[in-house]
């Protein structure tokens, strides 16, 4: 179902994780493994999901920047 939803998505996994990676490869899912150094601060303000939700947007931006210069 959820291979079904996300089949017209080129997925990045932006993530050296190899937990990750396994999720998404029992999930069934087509992705790929692309890694971008980025420093991993975040404002101390921040909890729990909130940390992960601000660091991902963080990743997914220095692609967004690439994409842009292209």
């Amino acid at each position: 179902m959820l291979k079904e939803k996300l089949k017209n998505y080129h997925i990045i996994l932006a993530s050296g994780s190899p937990r990750r990676q396994q999720f998404f490869k029992e999930m069934e899912l087509d992705f790929e493994v692309r890694l971008k150094s980025v420093e991993e601060v975040y404002p101390s303000e921040l909890k729990a999901a909130e940390i992960s939700d601000y660091l991902a947007k963080l990743k997914a931006s220095a692609f967004k920047n690439e994409l842009e210069a292209k």
